[in-house]
């Protein structure tokens, strides 16, 4: 059933927060996602998993497969409409306020011995968020303010055209958008850019770390990648009975202690990962998947799209499924590497079939070990695929993503698979060292990363969308 919201219905969506405000405050980012972890055995030995769990009300609603068509035309409503309230009031509860922080940039040829390219800082940046509603458009809003030194820039971006993602247990989120319009400062590059993916991930109540790809116009090649850092400096708290839009993100920080949730992650900080220990154990967590409910799989031999014109994009409009998999890094100490994908039997939908298939490549460069560059902007740079995708391995973070901006070829053949990867790794703090000064120690920890991606179909629709959480077993700990 299409179901097409009045701007009435997206008003009265925007407002629930301030009306009905939840009796308890949001769960931290990792809480949270052990619950869904547990949440997804139990609903695998009750039955099939039909609605989404809000962060607030922590509820699941199982609906038994012998359901009538009216109840589940009426669950379908319910579920849509429940769907963009959660990922609306996350949106808010979370991103909405002042951040600080620094973006790194750099870039890749298509040479692999030359390496990574044109590094730069950018200065200390202030970053405003705000999410609002575009009434006329029926649609969502999220506005960013960028400030440094004596500049400042703003950017719009509507939930709905840039086919957003989000994840309503932690905020995390991810989108697109045709003609980026992001500060040169930034991204490093005055060049003209046709296309930007952006991941979003909350590393826990009070920061978060933003990755992008940019995609040049001339020629659609991966013309720089960012890596933004940010930590939270003002939360936007709107007064008793406020709308939405007029939630004031410049209030004064008092400097008063914030609530206890929010200090419930300081026992989890960023790991500067490096190759060695990456590839010295398996990966074991679970992917959340969220397909776009106006998405249509291309029928037949054709490549091309076959979405129907009445069929229209909505902002958190998802079929849900889950999908157990390990990641393992196999690396031969010099120049050739392997991940390895072991997918189980997914719960609803299940990833699509090129990021379940293992790949290979080649170590095109791995400063994990050099006491020249600073350890904060030590790289490794990975050729997978045959030169299709690009991993970069930066401090705390991953990246994987398309080395060109092509989703099919002349004579309507999938060219190459299009999908993006970012992954951030988390330790004990009070445990946190540099493997690269002492193993030994760094061998106690235990690790876990974040993941969030989005894969495209051949005619450049997104045609899923996940996030996941995985733990580290080391291959020692996995002997009996």
């Amino acid at each position: 059933t299409d179901i097409t919201h009045s701007s009435e219905q997206l008003l009265s969506l925007a407002l629930l927060r301030h009306q009905h405000p939840p009796p308890f405050p949001p769960p931290n980012a990792v809480i949270m996602k052990l619950l869904w972890k547990t949440l997804i055995v139990l609903v695998v030995q009750v039955g099939s998993l039909h609605a989404f769990v809000g962060p607030q009300h922590k509820q699941t609603h199982l609906v038994s497969s012998s359901t009538t068509a009216s109840s589940t035309t009426s669950t379908r409503l319910y579920e849509s409409i429940n769907q963009s309230k959660d990922a609306l009031r996350v949106m808010v509860d979370f991103h909405e306020g002042t951040w600080k922080g620094t973006a790194t940039s750099f870039s890749v040829s298509s040479d692999v011995s030359a390496g990574i390219r044109l590094r730069k800082v950018s200065p200390e940046y202030k970053s405003t968020i705000k999410v609002g509603l575009d009434l006329s458009k029926q649609d969502y809003t999220l506005s960013e303010t960028l400030e440094w030194g004596d500049k400042m820039k703003q950017r719009q971006l509507s939930l709905i055209d840039s086919s957003a993602d989000v994840d309503t247990v932690d905020g995390s989120y991810s989108l697109d958008v045709s003609l980026p319009d992001f500060p040169s400062d930034l991204t490093g590059t005055n060049k003209l850019l046709q296309f930007g993916i952006e991941h979003c991930i909350a590393v826990n109540d009070d920061c978060r770390i933003r990755a992008f790809a940019f995609y040049a116009l001339e020629d659609q090649s991966l013309a720089r990648m960012v890596v933004c850092t940010e930590e939270r400096v003002v939360a936007a708290v709107p007064e008793p009975n406020s709308n939405i839009l007029d939630a004031s993100p410049e209030k004064e920080d008092t400097g008063e202690p914030r609530p206890e949730f929010v200090k419930a992650n300081e026992k989890l900080a960023l790991f500067p990962m490096n190759l060695l220990e990456l590839t010295s154990g398996v990966w074991l967590g679970d992917m959340v998947l969220r397909e776009p409910a106006s998405y249509q799989e291309p029928k037949g031999f054709s490549r091309e799209s076959t979405r129907s014109p009445s069929v229209k994009k909505k902002f958190a409009s998802w079929t849900l499924g889950v999908q157990k998999l390990a990641h393992e890094w196999k690396w031969n100490f010099e120049d050739s590497i392997q991940k390895v994908i072991t997918v189980g039997s997914p719960l609803g939908i299940g990833l699509p079939k090129e990021m379940a298939t293992s790949i290979s490549g080649i170590v095109g460069e791995n400063e994990s070990l050099s006491t020249v560059i600073p350890k904060d902007q030590r790289m490794v740079y990975l050729d997978w695929m045959g030169g299709d995708q690009v991993g970069i391995l930066i401090n705390n973070v991953a990246l994987q993503f398309p080395r060109y901006l092509a989703f099919e070829q002349a004579g309507g053949q999938n060219r190459r698979p299009f999908f993006t990867e970012v992954t951030i790794f988390q330790a004990e703090q009070n445990g946190v060292v540099d493997v690269t000064d002492s193993t030994a120690t760094a061998g106690k920890l235990d690790l876990i990363c974040s993941v969030s991606a989005r894969a495209y179909s051949a005619d450049g629709q997104l045609k899923q969308a996940s996030t996941g959480f995985f733990e580290f077993k080391r291959t020692d700990e996995a002997k009996p």
